[in-house]
């Protein structure tokens, strides 16, 4: 008769107990996948002394670009962040130093989905003017990019058809996989997801171990460049690294914004300068016509790692500014600490909104004693855009300042 352990304990004791566990055998969980056969374990727990490192080096441009991993740069449209990428990949496929800093070097693969023409152009003449023409660099451009982000992916296909590739063309393992850009790669998905933005970053995660590579993906900022990357902030938490380009009239500047396992802070210059490709001559109207583009120069290299200097906030203006010296004036005089809502910061002088109604009748700010559904619209949108610029917050029954 089988007795369980309750049984044996109560019955026999605690030693008779620890004696039948101690010669049990451990329990074998196979995994099983869909064709029936073993798979490999994948939760296997390892103690913290055998733990080791990787033998393989951590940097593919040493403290800047890791090895492996998901590398994001950023920037607004048209400030050469494409160019920026290209150019650092390419000093990988060549095997030579990138803005003084040593290289691992390997072939790169280069998925562009937009302007093809003028990335074509952009390769000729990078390949013109760092003198590698017909050098074999391997350095490899695909016309089109996968869709990472739709229920239905593309990536299957991508994997095979890059199998193939080098299995025939190129037997060494990429060292590095550019999608340019990520509004390209994401189908049918909405990059403001955090849903299908965590797809997309779920897919980069596979080609990287597939290839045992860095996915370096290029990206667009949103509508105010001080928020970084537009889209779900997904893609900034599963990032190795961020990098932020930004355009001034003269040069434009790359900041190391956030890195996993490096220095954060550093920053380089380059600007664009024009290249002159080749020129053709229209017989039937006799004119000519340049071809160009431009090529990447380095201005400086890669300084010491400082932090960013913060820009104070602009004071808001009109009817919104007014309501903050409202805010301010009803928190002084009327403002209480450890109010009874989780959302307000402990110790925090906070205005309920009843108070805070009463100070905009008392300081005249809007109606506050006329169409109840307009004073509120007008309201909830004014303390929304004070939020917005971080300096209040607020919930459905108390308002505060940060």
């Amino acid at each position: 008769m089988k007795q369980d352990a309750n049984s044996i304990l109560r019955e026999r004791g605690a030693a008779a107990l620890r004696s039948i566990v101690d010669a049990a055998r451990p329990l074998q969980v196979a995994s099983v996948g869909p064709d029936g056969e073993p798979t490999r374990p994948r939760f296997v727990p390892v103690a913290i002394d055998d733990v080791s490192m990787s033998a393989e080096p951590p940097w593919l441009i040493d403290r800047l670009l890791p090895a492996r991993g998901l590398g994001v740069i950023v920037g607004p449209p048209k400030s050469g962040e494409s160019f920026l990428t290209s150019d650092m990949l390419c000093a990988v496929a060549r095997g030579v130093p990138y803005a003084g800093r040593e290289t691992l070097q390997g072939p790169v693969i280069y998925l562009t989905g937009e302007g093809v023409s003028g990335f074509k152009r952009r390769l000729v003449a990078m390949r013109r003017h760092h003198g590698i023409e017909g050098h074999g660099v391997p350095f490899f451009m695909i016309e089109n990019v996968p869709d990472l982000g739709s229920e239905t992916t593309e990536l299957p296909q991508l994997l095979a058809e890059l199998d193939a590739f080098l299995a025939q063309a190129c037997p060494e393992r990429p060292r590095a996989i550019a999608l340019d850009t990520l509004a390209r790669c994401m189908g049918e998905a909405d990059e403001n997801s955090a849903r299908d933005m965590g797809r997309f970053v779920n897919r980069c995660a596979a080609i990287e171990r597939h290839f045992e590579c860095l996915v370096a993906v290029v990206h667009h900022v949103g509508k105010d460049p001080a928020r970084g990357a537009r889209g779900s902030n997904s893609l900034n938490g599963a990032a190795d690294v961020t990098m932020m380009v930004e355009k001034t009239e003269a040069y434009s500047t790359v900041r190391v914004e956030e890195m996993k396992d490096g220095r954060e802070g550093q920053e380089w210059r380059f600007r664009l300068i024009p290249y002159l490709l080749s020129e053709t001559s229209n017989t039937l109207s006799e004119t000519s016509q340049e071809v160009s583009t431009c090529v990447v120069e380095l201005l400086s290299e890669p300084t010491a790692a400082k932090p960013r200097e913060t820009k104070k906030p602009k004071a808001p203006k009109g009817v919104t500014g007014d309501l903050l010296k409202v805010i301010r004036r009803a928190v002084e005089e009327d403002g209480e600490r450890n109010v009874e809502s989780v959302a307000v910061p402990n110790n925090v002088r906070a205005v309920s909104r009843t108070s805070l109604k009463r100070y905009c009748t008392t300081m005249d700010w809007q109606d506050a004693e006329g169409k109840p559904d307009s004073f509120r619209v007008m309201l909830n949108k004014n303390l929304s855009a004070l939020r917005s610029a971080d300096l209040i917050g607020f919930d459905r029954d108390w308002v505060w300042l940060i």
